[in-house]
């Protein structure tokens, strides 16, 4: 039984060095100009050389093609809602500040320009909207026929467009806090600079949005 075995076992390797052999050849007449068909009939030894991966490979073929991989599912764009509780907020402090100084002129005057900035907040929010969406943080504009989201034009600041991406982002906050914000800040490293130095931008505006 053991002879037997060990028959089998050198009949076993000299198959696979022969058809080692042969796909050599194939691959050898393939170079001289042999159609690619032939030089794959045969299949190579692994590289490490062992013979009896070939039988290895004959019996649990890989199937050749190497896996896809799975396309990565896209993040879906996030509208943030509008909010009007600092327009309301400061509207009643204007309110406030006229009633408590009496409507003095020094009084009236001051409770006039909070009454302003309320009323800039609202008009902000009814018209401004936070997108973000696969790789980027925007400002749109709410079109006032369609009410569709559209771009909102060039910075006003520092000019180009309103958009960000999420990479360039340095760091950020809300004053005075994240429970009762104000304002949102933000640094990105995105904006050129006109003089031509290193990139990058604070930004700063009113809590509007949800």
């Amino acid at each position: 039984s053991t002879q037997h075995t060990t028959v089998m076992t050198h009949v076993l390797l000299l198959s696979a060095l022969l058809l080692q052999a042969a796909s050599n050849s194939c691959v050898a007449f393939h170079a001289g100009g042999v159609p690619s068909s032939r030089a794959t009939l045969v299949k190579p030894l692994a590289a490490d050389g062992n013979p009896f991966n070939f039988f290895k490979d004959v019996l649990s073929p890989s199937g050749g093609d190497a896996e896809v991989a799975a396309p990565v599912p896209a993040i879906p764009d996030v509208v943030v809602d509008s909010d009007y509780k600092l327009a309301a907020a400061f509207g009643a402090a204007a309110v406030s500040i006229v009633i408590a100084t009496d409507a003095s002129v020094g009084g009236s005057i001051f409770g006039g320009l909070i009454a302003l900035l309320a009323s800039l907040f609202a008009v902000q929010a009814t018209r401004i909207r936070f997108v973000f969406d696969q790789d980027s943080f925007e400002l749109k504009a709410v079109d006032a026929d369609t009410k569709q989201l559209a771009d909102s034009g060039e910075n006003i600041v520092v000019g180009g467009a309103n958009r960000w991406s999420y990479d360039s982002f340095v760091n950020w906050d809300f004053y005075p806090s994240v429970d009762f914000p104000i304002l949102v800040y933000f640094k990105e490293t995105q904006t050129p600079k006109p003089d031509g130095g290193e990139p990058g931008q604070i930004h700063f505006f009113p809590a509007i949005a949800n």
